[in-house]
């Protein structure tokens, strides 16, 4: 009960929502634990289940297919089996690691606990899925390129560089969608209002 002189929270008592106020943190926290139960969850479920299954191995082989048909196009004469990607003088496999899941997961992750409606999200998480995959396409090819022109940098870009690049480029998309769904959101609050 507040009294002469007891102080109110910000926006209690204002004409806002009759119910009780929260802390201003509180979606903070809340964007905080979804987050963090999604993001161990999708780690958990991707080297309990996903590495050994059969799936897993397919979606791999796909996208050696897919970046040899872009090397192909590039001019390259490749072959590839299953995994391997070959030419005469270099090959690359795509393995665990080279598959984009993990940053994807942690995408999704990110939207879902981002408070906002449902088809937002899922345009959210089908947009960055999708920009997180070509990039990864792109990552194959530019790193067989590399090792079979550039050898000595190949290591750095592949285990430094190309991760740290997915990694912003998650941040990044997931910044974006935040911030076009607060504009969207103060854009539709202004016009009931009006």
């Amino acid at each position: 009960m507040d009294g002469p002189g007891t102080a109110q929270e910000p926006g209690a008592g204002d004409g806002g929502d009759a119910g009780p106020s929260r802390p201003n943190g509180a979606p903070w926290r809340r964007f905080a634990l979804i987050f963090s139960l999604l993001a161990i969850s999708s780690e958990i479920a991707y080297y309990a289940f996903v590495l050994e299954s059969r799936s897993f191995e397919r979606y791999l082989e796909m996208l050696a297919h897919v970046s040899g048909r872009v090397l192909e196009l590039l001019g390259r004469d490749v072959t590839v089996r299953g995994v391997l990607i070959s030419d005469s003088g270099f090959a690359v496999m795509v393995a665990h690691g080279c598959d984009a899941l993990q940053v994807c997961a942690l995408l999704s992750a990110a939207v879902i606990a981002f408070p906002a409606p449902l088809g937002r999200k899922v345009r959210g998480i089908l947009g960055g899925v999708l920009l997180l995959q070509v990039l990864n396409l792109l990552r194959i090819v530019s790193l067989f390129l590399i090792g079979a022109s550039f050898a000595s940098i190949f290591s750095t870009v592949h285990e430094v560089v190309w991760p740290g690049v997915l990694i912003v480029i998650t941040i990044a998309t997931w910044i974006v969608w935040v911030r076009r769904e607060t504009r969207s959101e103060s854009g539709s609050q202004h016009s009931a209002a009006a």
